[in-house]
């Protein structure tokens, strides 16, 4: 590959801040305005023109795993329960109490926006929208400042601790974290898909639903889609009447690598038009209409951290408890084939009771492949302080999806409700070190844990 040397320059450092976060999606907002909340003063960095990541420029919704496995006891609290209550309280999400009951949070893309603008601006935390991490800088083994891109040029920020929220590990990966890519076969991350909001849903009929079914399942299994699930969803990341959330489009690919990410959102938007086509040309679902396709397509794992200890799909289905436990996770084993195949192959969860036998993951890698899925009933696993921190680079705790786990656990944990509650104890975490000139490694967790009780959050 050709190289161009750039000639050395000046970046202005343009904040000195106790916390800064990467990131203002599950992982990071959560994060931020915990640690603000802990009078830290904080710097929230998004690359986006609004917050809340994966949840609003993805639009995946609902927020799962928020009770404990095939139950309705709760493992998420905290801020969740001020996020719900604040998107019911203008029709865009229900009461926390309700969602309790149903076993998710389903929530308004736009709603969940202005509430996460409302909630950082009363915390204090200072917002850089529009503005892309593109490098770590390491002084003696810790990281000291965080570079970002925009439309001013290229800048600077000082931080006593960052936190990595981006979900692909990028600050960790370019700070010299030792990272994971996928799965140990081959490297393949989950594949990635999008989620679309689809309109005039309130005038099918059962009948017409149950048609729509068979005419995807045959367009899928005659090869002009690529889809795991063929049904029509429901209020998922829209609350609006007439309108559900679709998430059914599949593509295979490496999400850490740009051109696979611009193949993926080229490929799942073509997939999102020809279902609608094909939808509308059933009899009584001509009125279906695209509301909208995801600003960003989604991705459901890339990186993952090394971490002081790493989770593994054995915590996920013996409900395993730690006493550094800062998170509870109660989801599932859910891995979306890697390799990109749907319903014309028969196929969506990779794991060793998969229909294609002829598969190299269950022909060779067999024994990395998970053989039960659940955690227990009514239980959960935790979720270890020391999954967050690296092994060897100081002043940086890492947050969401891309925490240290296998990719076993990783299929569990990377949904929204842990990945907040895993983000609201960083937050704490990265205040505590910054307030007591300490490094992450060295907080002490009991005092951390009962400084997340204190606010609501189960540990």
């Amino acid at each position: 590959m050709n190289t161009l040397a750039q000639p050395q320059r000046d970046i202005p450092i343009i904040a000195d801040v106790d916390v800064c976060v990467i990131g203002g999606g599950p992982g990071g907002l959560p994060a931020a305005i915990a640690a603000a909340r802990q009078g830290a003063s904080t710097m929230l960095v998004e690359m986006q023109g609004f917050l809340g990541g994966m949840a609003t420029s993805g639009q995946v919704g609902p927020i799962l795993a928020i009770t404990a496995s095939r139950s309705s006891e709760p493992t998420v609290a905290g801020l969740l329960v001020e996020l719900c209550d604040r998107l019911a309280a203008i029709g865009q999400g229900k009461p926390y109490e309700e969602c309790l009951k149903a076993r998710c949070a389903p929530f308004g893309v736009e709603g969940l926006k202005i509430i996460a603008d409302r909630m950082v601006h009363e915390a204090s935390v200072r917002t850089l929208l529009h503005a892309f991490f593109v490098d770590s800088v390491v002084e003696d083994g810790r990281m000291t400042h965080a570079i970002v891109e925009s439309k001013s040029g290229r800048q600077a920020v000082r931080a006593k601790v960052f936190v990595d929220g981006t979900g692909d590990a990028d600050v960790a990966c370019r700070a010299g974290a030792e990272c994971t890519l996928g799965r140990p076969a081959d490297n393949l991350p989950m594949s990635m898909g999008s989620e679309f909001i689809l309109g005039g849903t309130e005038a099918l009929t059962p009948e017409v639903r149950q048609a729509l079914v068979d005419k995807t399942r045959a367009a899928a299994e005659a090869g002009e889609v690529n889809v795991y699930g063929l049904g029509l969803g429901g209020h998922g990341s829209t609350m609006d009447p007439g309108h559900a959330s679709i998430n059914c489009t599949r593509f295979g690919g490496n999400c850490a690598d740009v051109e696979d990410l611009t193949q993926a959102e080229f490929t799942t938007r073509e997939i999102t038009w020809k279902l609608l086509d094909l939808w509308r040309s059933v009899p009584g679902a001509e009125g279906l209409h695209l509301v909208a396709t995801p600003t960003h397509v989604g991705i459901r794992e890339s990186r993952q951290l090394v971490g002081l200890h790493r989770i593994t799909g054995q915590d996920v289905v013996e409900g395993r408890k730690y006493e550094d436990s800062v998170a509870r996770c109660s989801y599932w084993i859910d891995i979306h084939c890697p390799r990109g195949l749907g319903v014309p192959a028969g196929v969506h969860l990779c794991w060793t009771k998969c229909t294609k036998t002829d598969c190299y993951m269950l022909t060779d890698y067999a024994d990395q492949l998970p053989d039960e899925l659940y955690p227990p009933e009514g239980d959960w696993f935790d979720i270890p302080y020391r999954t967050l921190v690296p092994q060897t680079v100081d002043g940086l705790l890492v947050s969401g999806r891309c925490i240290s786990a296998d990719c076993q656990a990783m299929g569990a944990m990377r949904v929204i409700g842990p990945c907040m509650a895993i983000g609201e104890a960083a937050g704490i975490a990265a205040a505590m070190a910054a307030k007591a000139e300490v490094q992450p490694r060295d907080v002490d967790v009991q005092t951390l844990r009962r400084s997340l009780a204190s606010v609501g959050a189960l540990v």
